[in-house]
Parts: structure tokens; C-alpha cells; sequence
């Protein structure tokens, strides 16, 4: 075995080992004493990239059935009952080049859980009742994605690629690509597949626990060393995602949504082993900057465009790589596209023209030492996820710092790259709801246009007089050079609340003990009239749209530099969160007040703000159904959370003198919330509370406005809100109310969920194959406990849906009531786990808190509370409460969609079927 010394952050107290088991698997051990959690992960190199030519999906197909049995654990329900029962979860995705499989767990079953584990890739079934049945949850899966805008582009995308490269395929794959063929039945193809890629020298593994490293390193030897080494040579992928052929091309695709979304694409040379440079995140970050001098502030200016982002393109592997431009362009900008286009190229023969700027770089090289140096901890399963595939990509030693590093400076190489970005070497795509199209793709059923672009287009956008309006950005004003964890001589638990007055309320904690030098803000400025109607909710929403808008090109630089913001609408006002390095983050809030005092409310930006708000309300009619009937759902239940429909009729007579007056309006009956959490002093809380109440001139009479409540349910009723959704599927969600709030009923709810939930996972899904999206789990509606059932299924009608909810409930009464005491404890403390765990960040500390004191609660305690009540939990208790609500006093909402091939199939009793105001108007509220 090697063994490696590994790169870590100053601020990561983990210990680390990594090491290549004789059979060619490579492993990295973490030994974290202080994690209330374990978790591990699998990465295969290899993903649907591989897939044979005549199997479209096989790797994501073969991802679905290596849960369903192994020799030692035949069971197919086996695996995930154990991750549920000991607190914990566990999923898979397939990928272009990877598969990966993980899960998380509570530390003291983390050796059983990895000899599970550790059975997918020695000795799976492939139970051919299992390969039937998988089919139809792949093609759920497909079919329930149809019309999901993302799969859509891509799909319409994937046709001006070159056809032979592994990114054109068809990846997830359905029952027509996986049927069993003559002499060719598909169980054969995978497990060919798996023999010939699922060998040990393609596989990384990493895993998490509170264990020492000996301990661990045994686990893993003992149970993964069995991983045959079948000395499989990765893939090479040689055909390019675009050859010339493919460049030069424009392709136009209709969404389903109202979308105008302009994006180039650049192929470019390979630069994974260039790892240490990151030459492309030179001109990444500056082709993707917002500030002044920037192609979007130029694009704004003109009123053409209000997003632009730069990203790695859709290939990115050992052979090549690309560039990805992607922006959101207003109604204007549509008619507009080639003078877009050739604003962006005039900035990239702006960037062509200089020297490329050290001081640029060595700005991306300081950002990129802090970010690594006072990294916070992720949950244990993403860090596993994460750290698996880096161990794919770069040296053992660099598996921590890979994605963070930029040490190396190589001008000519960002030069060469740079010079790639010509008009001739470019794919566009304009993706819109109104365009002509002459073909379809057959997957996704995408219609779509490609054409060449005129050569006289390519000599203007290799020619035009740059805009004097583009230049290279000033050096950053944010970054921080102050550094230093401040003390203080009292520490406290949690917040205080250090100052309150009629107009405001003031919690502070000085909080270092994640030694990061960050503190978060959050500030809520309450206003009576700011949620009152949909208008006025409207109103707001598009106040803090303004105000975001007004902003960004002066606090891009704060984003660049680690100092985040947000400003958005809330039941009760508008939200302002401030999150990073506590240097300048007085200095960007002075200029968020600024804002807020004094909108610019143009003609052109409030149109903008008022299409791109329409568009977000007529797409989210437009999600998947389980997406819709949920939102519904919790839309039905709260008071003053007013249907997209209300809004939609709301806006349509808007005027921008409306949000002038309604923006003066907001301001005058505040009350101002703050928690200021981190590496920031009393003092400077108290400076920032009397900034905010000198320049807002809070008022001693201004109310609080109450949180909204929620509607309580009666016992024995069943209410119904039915959605019209155009979508093949059938969807319905069937919400349980418990009678209380009290920290009991949260635990009831939350153990409960967690018991049903791989039951009735492998009775719909697995045996059934009901559909892809489903599930049972607690959902807390603010802090009103209760269970839901949810299904979207593209075989049954919503009335058929609901009978096989009752008919599970009935019959899994006899499950529970035989549950043994060991088993019950299992989950018991498995979820005490859960809810135990310790805050990984100082962001995920800060954001509970600060919700506990939107809740009322002074103590912090919600989690300690619940956790307590879960361990009082009994067998009889537990059956107790599910007999009564689930079967005997149920408080029930329905709310569902009936699918376009169930459209005649609904309920029987339309009387059940609410109106939503009247609803709210009649209920009382818990």
C-alpha cells in the first residue's frame, strides 16, 4: 500500500490518510473525533459517456440496480432500510465520465453500513425480477423529466454537437433504449458493462468518521479489498465535443417556458493537468465580472441583458475542455442578439489586446489562499462526494487544495487559451419560446433549428471598434487584508439580545470558534403593508429586485472577494444577509441602506424587473407536477402566501409610479431584526444598529408584524386544492396535520417519517414501479409537525394514487405494530443523531439561530427539545399516534394535479375542493 502526505487548510483539524489498496482502489481516510455523523463514497470512472452505442442509459440503469440485492444481502430493501433505521441517507448519480454512490449514517453503524456498501462492487444480484421492474423506474424517471426546461436544452443542444462525441448521447435512458432484443437480452449488457468498468483501479473511495485512522484503514481493507481488478483502462474520449463542422453554427431551440437565454460555447484544449494554474479562471472571471467596464453592465446599460455567467463548458476531461457563456437576455435584448454577440467579442479582443495582468492573477491567487485557508466543514456526505471524484483528478496530496489552488503563473498558456475565442470557433445557442424551428428531437421531443453563421456576421465580430464603454476592471476594494480573530471576555452560548426598543431588536454573538474571520448579518426590516395583498407582496418582491439590480455593479467585487449578500422579500418585509470576511461588510451594508432609501426606479428596469417576474411566475406553472402539488400545498396552508395566479392578475396593471410610491411607503412603519453572529464585537453591532435606525428613522410606534400562521385542520376532514398542470403524469400529495406544535408532536412526526419511508419506498417504487418521484417523510409547515405522501406517477390516475397511499397506511399498521424494541431504538437514535449534529459552519450556525428568533424562541433549543421527545417515544406510543393520524382522526389536505392522460379520472367529490381565500378566510390558525 502507498501512503501519501496530504495538503491541509490551517483551519481543518481532520486527520487525513490516503492510500491505494493492493487491488488498485484508491482510498482516503478521514478521522474526525468530533463528527456526530459518518459517511462514505464510491466514484467509478466511468459514467454514460461509455455507454454502448445501442444502449443509451445502461450506466444510469446499472446505477439503479446495484441497490437492489447482493449475494451476502439479498434483500433489495436490505441496504437503504439499515441507512434509514440508524439515522441516515444515502443516494447515487451517474454522470458524463463518473458514477457515484453514498450514503451518510450515525458513526456507530458505520462498519455494518460498508460491509453493505462494499457488496455492490464484489457481488451484486442483478435480480432479473429487479432488471423488469427497474425499467419502468428508469423510464419514470425519463418520462416524469420530459418537459423539465434543463433536460429539454440539453437535449436540443446535444444536436449541434458532433454526433460521435460521448456528450451528444442520450444518457438517462428508457424502456425502449434498455428492451430486451433477440438474442440480446439487456440483463447480459449489464453485467458485461459492470465487469468491464466496474474494476477496482477505476474507483476512488473516501470515508468520514469519528474513528481513528487504523481503525478505519481495517474496515476498508477488510471489506473493499475483494473488489476484483479487472486492469480496465479508463476511457478515452478522442472525438471533440464540436469539430469545424460543428463551429460556426447557431442553434435555435424552443423552450416550453418563457425563457430568452443566449449562450457561446468555445471548445477548448485540455487543461485538468494544468491544475495548479487554472488558466482558464483568468478569463473566466473576467469574461463573468458584473462591475463597471463589464460586457453585462454594458449589456444592462443598454437594457439587452440582466445575467451573465461564465462557466466550464459541457466538456471538460482529459482531451479538451470548453467555455461556457450563458445570458439571460430581456424582451429588448432578443431583438438584439448579434449586437450582443459582438459586444462579447469586442471584450474578448480587449482581453486578446493586453498583456495579460499579473496583478489580476495574483488577485485570483490571494482570493484562492483564503478561501482554502479559512474553508468551513461541509456535511460529512457531500464531503465525501467531493473528495471521491478530486481523488480521480489530482495528486493524493492535492486532494484537499486541488479546487482551491492557483499558484502557478502561465501567461502564455492563458494567451494560448485566450486566443481560442473567435467568432469562428463558436457554437451559439438561443434558447426561447417563440422562435422557427424545422426539426425535433426524438428524446425529449425538442424542436429546433441549426444554421451556419453568415461569414459577413463572423468579419463584424472579428472587426467591430471596441466600445469604449468595456475596460478591464479597477483592483478590488474588498479584499480583506485584516485578519485577526477578535476576543472578548464573556462567551456566550448563543445570541443575546443586546439591545431592543420600540423600532428594534438587536442579537449579537461574538463567535471565532470556527476560527474563520466572517461573521454573518441578517437584517429584517418588517413592514405592515409590505405582504398585506398580492400586490403589495408583488410590490415588494420587485423593491428588492430593484435594489439588487442597483447594486450589482458596485458590490460585484465584494462577491469576488468572499463578502456575500442577498436582499429578498419575506412574509413580513424585506431580508438583507451578509455573509464573509467582517473587514468591509460595513462599508457594502452602508451602500445596501443607500439603496433601499433611495431606489432608482427607471422606466427601462422597472419593465425589465416586471417581465422577468412575470416570466418566473408563469415557469413555476410550468414544474414538474410533484413540484406544483407541494407548493400548492404549502401555499393552502399558510395565511397571507397568496397563488401564483393571484400574483399573475396582480401584476399585469403595475406601474413603475406604483413601486415609486409603494417604495416610500415601505419605509415608514419599520421595525428593524438583526443578528449580527461572528467575528464581530459588540461594538460594532451596536454601530451598525445605530446606522440602521439613524438613516431609516425608525419610528418608536411602528408595530411587529406577526408571522403568518398557519390553518389548522379539523379531525376526520379531508380538503382538496386540484391543480390544472399540461403534463403526461398524474400527481398527488396527501398531507397529514398533527393537532399541535408542541415538541412531541415534531418528534412523533419526525421518527414516524422515518420509520415509513423505505417501506413504502420499496412497495411504490420498487415493487410497484408507481413512478420516480415519490416519497412519505415529515413536513414541518413552519412549525406545525405533519407527514405527507407524495407520488407522481405516469401509470395511475391521482384517485388510484391516493388508494394506494390508504391501502399502504392499512396494511403497514401490522409492520409497525410487529416492529421489534431494538429496531425502534435504532431509529430512535438514529434521528436523535440527525438532529444532535454539531453546526459544520459558521453560515449553518448563524441561519438556525437566526430562524429561532424569527420563532420566538430566546432559548435556541428546537433540536435539544425534539430530541429529548424522541427518546420518550414508546412502541405504544408510536402506534398509538399513527392509528390516530394517518387512519382514525386524520387532519388531511389533498392537493393534485390529474395529469393529461388522466384527465377524465377524478375524485368523485368536488365538494371537497377548496377555494383557497375562502379557505384561509373560514379556518382558524394553530
Amino acid at each position: 500500500m502507498q501512503k501519501t502526505d496530504i495538503i491541509q487548510s490551517q483551519n481543518d483539524s481532520r486527520q487525513y490518510q490516503a492510500f491505494t489498496l493492493d487491488n488498485g482502489l484508491k482510498v482516503l481516510i478521514i478521522s474526525d473525533p468530533e463528527t456526530k455523523k459518518a459517511a462514505a463514497s464510491l466514484d467509478v470512472f466511468v459514467g454514460s459517456a461509455s455507454d454502448p452505442e445501442d444502449r443509451d442509459g445502461l450506466a444510469h440503469f446499472l446505477e439503479h440496480m446495484l441497490f437492489l440485492g447482493t449475494e451476502k444481502y439479498p434483500d433489495a430493501d436490505e441496504y437503504q432500510t439499515f441507512i434509514a433505521q440508524h439515522g441516515g441517507s444515502r443516494n447515487a448519480f451517474t454522470a458524463r465520465e463518473h458514477t457515484n454512490y453514498f450514503f451518510d449514517i450515525e458513526n456507530a453503524s458505520l462498519e455494518l453500513a460498508l460491509d453493505r456498501f462494499s457488496q455492490f462492487f464484489t457481488a451484486p444480484l442483478f435480480n432479473a425480477e429487479f432488471v423488469e421492474r427497474e425499467k419502468n423506474a428508469v423510464n419514470s424517471e425519463y418520462l416524469g423529466k420530459i418537459k423539465t426546461e434543463n433536460r429539454r436544452y440539453y437535449a436540443g443542444i446535444q444536436q449541434a454537437f458532433n454526433p460521435q462525441s460521448p456528450y451528444a448521447k442520450f444518457s438517462v435512458g428508457s424502456l425502449e433504449t434498455l428492451a430486451d432484443r433477440d438474442n440480446d437480452p439487456v440483463r447480459n449488457d449489464l453485467l458485461q458493462f459492470y465487469k468491464t468498468h466496474y474494476s477496482a483501479n477505476l474507483m476512488t473511495l473516501v470515508v468520514l468518521a469519528n474513528e481513528p485512522l487504523p481503525v478505519l484503514k481495517k474496515w476498508v481493507t477488510d471489506k473493499f479489498s475483494a473488489i476484483p481488478n479487472h486492469y480496465a483502462e479508463k476511457k478515452v474520449f478522442t472525438e471533440p465535443l464540436l469539430t469545424e463542422a460543428q463551429m460556426a453554427q447557431q442553434i435555435d431551440i424552443k423552450s416550453l417556458q418563457e425563457k430568452r437565454e443566449l449562450s457561446l460555447i468555445f471548445p477548448l484544449p485540455a487543461t485538468q493537468s494544468y491544475y495548479l494554474a487554472k488558466p482558464s479562471a483568468y478569463f473566466q472571471s473576467l469574461l463573468g465580472h458584473e462591475g463597471e467596464g463589464s460586457i453585462l453592465a454594458l449589456l444592462k446599460e443598454k437594457g439587452w441583458a440582466d445575467e451573465l455567467s461564465a462557466s466550464v463548458g459541457f466538456s471538460d476531461n482529459a482531451q479538451e475542455s470548453s467555455l461556457h457563456l450563458g445570458i439571460n437576455l430581456t424582451h429588448a435584448g432578443l431583438q438584439h442578439t448579434h449586437e450582443i454577440i459582438d459586444i462579447v467579442f469586442q471584450y474578448i479582443r480587449l482581453l486578446q489586446h493586453y498583456d495579460i495582468q499579473e496583478w489580476i492573477f495574483q488577485e485570483q491567487k490571494q482570493m484562492a489562499m483564503l478561501q482554502f485557508r479559512y474553508q468551513e466543514q461541509h456535511d460529512a456526505s457531500s464531503t465525501v462526494t467531493m473528495l471521491a471524484r478530486n481523488l480521480q483528478y489530482y495528486a493524493p496530496q492535492d486532494v484537499l487544495r486541488g479546487p482551491y489552488i492557483i499558484e502557478q503563473y502561465k501567461p502564455e498558456l492563458i494567451k494560448q487559451l485566450l486566443n481560442q475565442l473567435r467568432p469562428d470557433r463558436v457554437l451559439i445557442a438561443l434558447n426561447t419560446q417563440n422562435i422557427a424551428t424545422d426539426k425535433t428531437e426524438k428524446n425529449y421531443l425538442v424542436d429546433y433549428r441549426i444554421t451556419p453563421i453568415k461569414p459577413e456576421l463572423i468579419e463584424t465580430w472579428s472587426q467591430s471598434p471596441i466600445n469604449p464603454a468595456l475596460a478591464l476592471p479597477t483592483a478590488n476594494p474588498f479584499i480583506p487584508d485584516e485578519l485577526t480573530l477578535k476576543t472578548t471576555q464573556t462567551d456566550s452560548a448563543h445570541p443575546e439580545l443586546i439591545k431592543q426598543n420600540p423600532g428594534l431588536d438587536l442579537w449579537h454573538q461574538l463567535d471565532t470558534s470556527f476560527n474563520v474571520p466572517r461573521s454573518n448579518l441578517y437584517i429584517e426590516l418588517q413592514s405592515p403593508i409590505a405582504n398585506k395583498t398580492p400586490r403589495n407582496s408583488l410590490l415588494t418582491s420587485l423593491l428588492t429586485g430593484i435594489v439588487n439590480k442597483q447594486l450589482n455593479s458596485y458590490a460585484y467585487p465584494a462577491r469576488l472577494a468572499g463578502l456575500n449578500y442577498s436582499i429578498y422579500a419575506t412574509e413580513r418585509g424585506m431580508g438583507v444577509a451578509l455573509s464573509g470576511y467582517d473587514q468591509k461588510q460595513s462599508v457594502l451594508l452602508e451602500q445596501i441602506i443607500d439603496a433601499i432609501k433611495a431606489p432608482e426606479i427607471t422606466e427601462k428596469r422597472f419593465h425589465i424587473l416586471k417581465a422577468r417576474y412575470q416570466q418566473k411566475l408563469t415557469n413555476a406553472q410550468k414544474q414538474q407536477p410533484f413540484q406544483q402539488v407541494l407548493a400548492e400545498l404549502k401555499r393552502t396552508l399558510v395565511e397571507r402566501r397568496w397563488t401564483n395566479e393571484q400574483k399573475l392578475n396582480a401584476l399585469s396593471s403595475l406601474t413603475r409610479q406604483d413601486l415609486t410610491l409603494f417604495a416610500k411607503d415601505f419605509l415608514k412603519q419599520l421595525h428593524v431584526t438583526l443578528l449580527l453572529q461572528g467575528n464581530s464585537t459588540v461594538i460594532e453591532a451596536e454601530n451598525i444598529a445605530s446606522m440602521l435606525d439613524q438613516q431609516l428613522a425608525l419610528q418608536a410606534d411602528a408595530p411587529q408584524v406577526p408571522a403568518a400562521g398557519v390553518i389548522h385542520l379539523q379531525e376526520k376532514s379531508l380538503n382538496a386544492r386540484r391543480l390544472t398542470i399540461d403534463n403526461h403524469d398524474a400527481a398527488l400529495a396527501l398531507y397529514f396535520q398533527a393537532a399541535d406544535k408542541s415538541p412531541q408532536s415534531q418528534a412523533e412526526a419526525q421518527l414516524l417519517g422515518r420509520i415509513i419511508s423505505s417501506a413504502f419506498f420499496a412497495d411504490l417504487r420498487t415493487r410497484q414501479q408507481l413512478g420516480y418521484n415519490l416519497g412519505v417523510a415529515a413536513l414541518p409547515i413552519k412549525d406545525i409537525p405533519g407527514i405527507i405522501f407524495i407520488l407522481q406517477s405516469p401509470v395511475i390516475s391521482a384517485p388510484e394514487i391516493e388508494d394506494r397511499y390508504h391501502t399502504f397506511i392499512d396494511t403497514y399498521l401490522q409492520e409497525l405494530q410487529a416492529i421489534s424494541e431494538q429496531d425502534l431504538e435504532s431509529y430512535k437514535a438514529g434521528l436523535i443523531t440527525r438532529l444532535l449534529e454539531k453546526d459544520k459552519s459558521l453560515q449553518t450556525r448563524s441561519y438556525r439561530n437566526w430562524l429561532e428568533i424569527d420563532r420566538g424562541n430566546d432559548d435556541f433549543d428546537t433540536k435539544e427539545r425534539i430530541a429529548e421527545a424522541v427518546s420518550k417515544i414508546d412502541k405504544n406510543r408510536l402506534i398509538a399516534v399513527y392509528t390516530d393520524w394517518l387512519i382514525e382522526n386524520p387532519r388531511q389536505l389533498r392537493s393534485y394535479a390529474l395529469g393529461n392522460q388522466f384527465i377524465n379520472d377524478d375524485f368523485p367529490d368536488p365538494k371537497l375542493i377548496i377555494d383557497i381565500d375562502a379557505f384561509k378566510r373560514e379556518h382558524n390558525k394553530l
